[in-house]
């Protein structure tokens, strides 16, 4: 899916979204993440973390980038539970981050998330060597995305 360009009727400011994508998943319930971005607030954005087959209260996210973990702290709210299709539910939480983490992530070898839920910690890369992600391309489509909108 590709990321889009809408105009807040707020402020008339540029906001970037893109639906999030899984991670280089290995078992049938896995993670993956999207984000929305605002002209208003240029240096964050928000990293709509997901688990995707499974509803469950997420509590945490973070990246290990390089062997650098980066938690990421809760926007507020409560996860919400989403039914994508008829057989595949979701469970979605939205988290700060700094803008410059799209870089770190693009510019990485080796990425991996974790998401913490009520039922434990689930994780995935999102780039590891030769492994990458659908999370990690629609990455690069949402970051050229925002630069297109002036960030």
């Amino acid at each position: 899916m590709a990321a889009k360009t809408t105009y807040s009727g707020f402020d008339d400011s540029a906001v970037v979204h893109i639906n999030p994508h899984g991670n280089a998943c290995t078992q049938f319930i896995c993670t993956g993440f999207g984000g929305q971005w605002q002209e208003a607030k240029p240096d964050m954005f928000l990293l709509r973390a997901a688990v995707f087959n499974e509803t469950t209260a997420i509590l945490g996210a973070s990246f290990n980038i390089d062997g650098e973990v980066v938690e990421l702290e809760p926007a507020g709210g409560f996860t919400d539970f989403e039914r994508v299709l008829d057989t595949v539910e979701g469970s979605e939480k939205d988290f700060v981050a700094p803008i410059s983490l799209i870089d770190r992530i693009l510019t990485a070898d080796r990425v991996w998330m974790r998401v913490t839920t009520s039922d434990g910690n689930l994780e995935d890369a999102v780039i590891d060597g030769g492994k990458d992600s659908k999370a990690y391309h629609a990455l690069r489509r949402f970051s050229a995305e925002i630069s297109a909108a002036g960030g």
